[in-house]
């Protein structure tokens, strides 16, 4: 196993775990997960894709569910709380990525 599976595995475990639990300094926590993510899995080739998909994900990650506006009544919330977190993750590697980019502009 290498270590962006690694990184994977315990992103996706903070994401879930942290839509059923209150983690002390989540955000942090998932802020230094996704700039990791974002650096090391994302590959120059797969940029824009990973972009788009960040983009995708912040719009519609609360859509099954959120308080007071439940689409599916039970899961809906959970689901929402998972891709919200997932969302953020995500968006601290998006921020990783476009630091990649503006680096490897300016060492042209």
């Amino acid at each position: 196993m290498n270590p962006v599976q690694i990184v994977r595995i315990v992103a996706i475990a903070v994401a879930v775990i942290g839509a059923f639990v209150a983690i002390p300094e989540a955000a942090l926590i998932m802020a230094i997960i996704g700039l990791v993510l974002g650096g090391m899995a994302v590959d120059a080739d797969r940029r824009t894709d990973f972009l788009v998909l960040v983009i995708a994900l912040a719009a519609v990650h609360s859509v099954l569910g959120s308080e007071g506006n439940d689409v599916i009544p039970v899961v809906g919330p959970i689901v929402s709380d998972i891709m919200a977190n997932v969302s953020s993750i995500f968006n601290a590697g998006a921020l990783a990525v476009i630091i990649m980019v503006i680096k490897d502009r300016l060492t042209e």
